[in-house]
């Protein structure tokens, strides 16, 4: 510890060559805030800078939201407008896996136009994307096939390498989050010291997951936050011990926070009663109105400007259900403050502890949630903000500020490196740097 406190202060007013970004899904703020066991989270905060919120977008899904970090716009820009794609008949199980479906300049395309070098370890919406070497976000839903996708997905040679390197437990690499989050650490922990990258991406999954099966308050959520920063400390020595570290800045974001749900809104058979939606056997055959969940919200896309008046008495005249407020609807006019995907009509945003289903349910309100905990939602509601930290170069030691936003990294990000990204919605956090 005391070696990397000492890295930290040999930072001070270093200029800033090497930037690591570590996504921690479901990061925040009480975790380096409050009393959970987060050692190294809690540590960055005191040596180096953090946010006690931190705002993520509309809505507060985990890959319209890292499309964000590394581009600071927002959906309505960048394009990735939930966490899977929309096909004819609603959402498919393809997720936004690939880099050619974001729609706006990303930090690795600025560092790899000014000459410097880039490591991508399993960061979504990233399979394809020009680095040096790439891990890409990448899985068989069906749970088959995933370590042949990764393969084909990442840098040639590069998983055979980490593979032999450091071991992979194939048989667990999709069903067990947390094993996945270790590989992928001591990945991004081998790449660093190898290769000393100036802008490497890391994605870690299992504070989410676990958040989703318990709750806000799970003790499976602390044990996760454990391993979490364990693995985060791993990151970290490989800075220290890199030969750049005094040289090189380490953020920690997250993608959203967390609301617990009990009970699930079906808008989908509402439109289907409504005659807005065919059906057979469960699956939709055709549509005019359809409901696109993320889980804590969900997108109402019209195919025909004149139903577009109906569908929103609709579905406002369907938001209270025996004497209780499911969700309330957000239009067009709300949805451009929000930045929020151009080709939806409405967006509902639930009633505290509801969440939204896309299946095609028997009726409105029916049957629980898959889940305990999700997101989703606005992003200013209560418990969806997420976390921020950065220890290193370029940072102010002890500084902090009381709200940033996701869309505010990639600007400060490319302010630190010299990178040219003149579209980014966001700013340069001044308060933070040197």
């Amino acid at each position: 510890m005391q070696a990397l406190v000492l890295a930290a202060l040999l930072a001070a007013g270093q200029e800033v060559d090497h930037v690591v970004i570590v996504s921690v899904d479901g990061l925040r703020p009480e975790f380096y805030l409050g009393d959970y066991e987060a050692p190294t989270l809690q540590a960055m905060a005191r040596e180096g800078v953090h946010a006690r919120e931190a705002e993520s977008v509309f809505p507060s899904s985990t890959y319209p939201a890292h499309a964000s970090i590394v581009t600071g716009v927002r959906p309505w820009r960048h394009g990735i407008a939930a966490n899977t794609k929309w096909g004819e008949g609603g959402a498919t199980r393809d997720w936004h896996w690939f880099a050619r479906d974001l729609e706006a300049r990303t930090l690795w395309q600025a560092a790899r136009e000014r000459g410097r070098t880039v490591a991508i370890s399993y960061w979504p919406s990233s399979v394809g994307a020009e680095a040096d070497w790439l891990l890409g976000e990448v899985w068989d839903p069906d749970g088959k096939d995933t370590v042949r996708r990764l393969t084909a997905s990442s840098t040639p040679g590069l998983l055979l390498e980490l593979m032999l390197a450091l071991g992979v437990p194939e048989e667990r690499i999709v069903a067990d989050k947390a094993a996945i989050d270790r590989f992928v650490a001591r990945a991004a922990a081998y790449l660093f010291r190898k290769h000393r990258p100036n802008l490497q991406l890391v994605h870690l999954l299992n504070v989410d997951e676990a958040q989703h099966r318990e709750g806000r308050e799970g003790e499976g959520v602390r044990r996760a936050v454990r391993e979490q920063d364990a693995n985060l400390a791993v990151i970290r020595k490989a800075i220290a011990e890199s030969g750049v570290g005094p040289r090189t800045l380490l953020v920690v974001t997250g993608d959203h926070g967390f609301a617990d749900v009990r009970r699930n809104v079906n808008p989908n058979a509402l439109l289907r009663d409504a005659g807005y939606v065919s059906a057979e056997g469960g699956r939709v055959v055709s549509w005019r109105a359809l409901a696109r969940s993320s889980g804590g919200s969900c997108g109402v896309y019209v195919k025909d400007a004149a139903d577009v008046e109906a569908v929103g008495r609709l579905l406002r005249g369907s938001a209270r259900f025996d004497g209780e407020t499911l969700y309330e609807v957000l239009d067009r006019p709300a949805l451009d403050l929000l930045g929020y995907d151009r080709k939806a009509a409405f967006a509902l945003d639930p009633a505290e502890g509801w969440a939204f289903s896309g299946a095609l349910a028997p009726r409105l309100v029916d049957g629980l949630p898959t889940v305990r905990g999700n997101h989703g939602q606005r992003p200013t509601r209560p418990g969806l903000f997420t976390g921020f930290v950065a220890a290193g170069a370029g940072v102010r030691p002890g500084a902090s500020v009381d709200r940033m936003r996701l869309i505010d990294i990639a600007p400060t990000v490319a302010r630190l490196l010299g990178l040219d990204l003149p579209d980014a919605e966001g700013a340069v956090l001044d308060a933070l740097l040197r």
